[in-house]
């Protein structure tokens, strides 16, 4: 067996195939799938080159080699668990690297980026790189690390390798200039907004929840001013071009704004925090992970739920 250098993270594969004795019981233990405990088991073994269980239709065997790297394994476990017991208490301070995080325009400039400074002070050491974009970022093939979206994982996307969390939702309100048109109270039948243009989705995005809602509004009317950025169609509706759907976290907290309709609260969309189960252990996306969540919870009344 070669005297190669390795990580932690090869190891924890080898080290619950030993125990659990083959591959579902390994998967099981760590929250993956068999054929990702497989593949890491396959590429320590070309590591190595040495091969380090019998593959049997009862399980997996430990070979002498096997045996062998075991006895480390388990030394150098006791270690890091030791090392976490009596670690220093600062160890938010110690998290360092880079943490990428996948999510949308409107997200990102409005809830992400405007709390940053308060995410730095707590992990002086962790640099944040931000994904912006409508189409979903590939986390298996690390586009990110996690990403905070509106949209549930597809089973297309490889989420069966995902961790997914339903970390709260955004509701959407029909918003147009302030004094553009007269208040209205709630419960009137308030349609006098139809009567002004509106700002929507390109063809690109019309299947989107919003632009959809808008064109049966309207009955089919084009849109004034058609693009694929929220933040134009937010600026659009403040200058005043007509009524457009925002989310209400930023409409409401805006006040150039007003909202309208008589179904003031038009459209909910769930939020969903993703990560690859690989990376549930990375103390850089735990970090993210609880601070997406502790914004989404503080400032759009989350009321998420785990899956």
């Amino acid at each position: 067996m070669k005297n190669l250098a390795f990580d932690w993270n090869d190891l924890k594969y080898f080290l619950a195939v030993a125990r659990q004795g083959g591959l579902s019981g390994a998967a099981s233990a760590l929250g993956t799938s068999a054929s990702t405990v497989s593949r890491h088991i396959d590429a320590l073994e070309g590591r190595l080159a040495a091969t380090l269980f019998l593959r049997q239709q009862t399980g997996y065997l430990l070979t002498d080699d096997g045996s062998a790297l075991l006895k480390h394994v388990e030394q150098v476990e006791q270690a890091m668990m030791a090392a976490e017991r009596n670690g220093p208490l600062s160890v938010q301070r110690q998290v360092s690297g880079q943490v990428r995080l996948a999510t949308t325009e409107t997200l990102a400039s409005h809830l992400i980026v405007p709390h940053l400074p308060d995410f730095r002070r707590r992990y002086p050491q962790l640099q944040v790189e931000i994904n912006i974009g409508l189409t979903r970022a590939n986390l298996s093939r690390r586009e990110a690390d996690l990403a905070l979206r509106i949209v549930a994982p597809d089973p297309d996307d490889g989420a069966g390798d995902y961790i997914a969390s339903r970390v709260g939702k955004m509701d959407f309100g029909v918003y147009c200039k302030s004094g553009l048109l007269p208040p209205a109270p709630a419960e009137a039948d308030d349609d006098a907004w139809l009567s002004l243009d509106y700002v929507s989705w390109d063809e690109s995005w019309a299947d989107l929840p919003t632009a959809k809602w808008l064109h049966a509004a309207y009955r089919g009317k084009r849109p004034v001013l058609a693009c694929n950025s929220a933040l134009a169609q937010h600026v659009a509706v403040r200058a005043g071009m007509g009524v457009g759907m925002l989310p209400c976290f930023i409409g409401d907290r805006d006040p150039a704004l007003q909202r309208v309709g008589r179904d003031r609260l038009s459209l909910s969309r769930d939020l969903w925090l993703v990560y690859h189960r690989d990376l549930k252990a990375s103390q850089r996306v735990i970090a993210m992970r609880d601070f997406v969540t502790e914004l989404v919870d503080t400032f759009l009344c989350a009321d998420g739920q785990s899956l």
